[in-house]
């Protein structure tokens, strides 16, 4: 399925139409939001394009879902939705493995194994990302290492992208 037939795509056209219909009649704010949308997708595209082409990801849109680890994902999101992306019976590293989470206008949880070495960066604008040692992230970016993340070993490099949205990081051991 392409981008310009998807359904998420075209919701996200129809909100950003209605949101500056809105701020232009009741707030006089002139933003323009199908501009920035056009110039969004374009980025879009060529990012994927530059990373590998349209890998398998996993998308929660509108709805709500519970995943668990997948060697071929590479990319976890929810856009206007809840998803819960348990990574705990994810398989011992022997080379460095990355991966994305996304959540946008949502919410999402993330559970990590300790036993597993994993660093995540967070970055969060207009949200809230927690991680299992107390930081709460509004804005900016922070980092998380399970305990036994070293440094220069292989393991599981994770970043989190959180927008208008909240991202919970949990870790469980064996």
């Amino acid at each position: 399925m392409s981008l310009l037939s998807s359904g998420l795509f075209w919701g996200i056209v129809i909100v950003f139409l209605g949101l500056s219909i809105i701020l232009r009649e009741i707030f006089d704010v002139h933003f323009p939001f199908l501009r920035v949308l056009f110039g969004a997708v374009l980025i879009w595209w060529g990012v994927r394009m530059i990373a590998g082409g349209f890998q398998k990801n996993e998308t929660v849109a509108f709805s709500e879902t519970d995943s668990g680890w997948d060697d071929g994902k590479k990319e976890y999101s929810v856009v206007f939705g809840r998803g819960n992306f348990d990574l705990f019976k994810a398989p011992p590293i022997t080379s460095d493995r990355k991966l994305e989470v996304n959540v946008v206008f949502g919410n999402g949880k993330l559970i990590l194994n300790d036993s597993i070495p994993t660093i995540v960066k967070t970055n969060t604008v207009f949200g809230t990302t927690r991680t299992p040692n107390g930081t709460t992230a509004a804005f900016g970016e922070t980092a998380f290492r399970t305990s036994t993340y070293k440094e220069g070993e292989p393991a599981l490099k994770i970043e989190t992208n959180t927008v208008f949205g909240q991202l919970e990081i949990e870790t469980k051991r064996w």
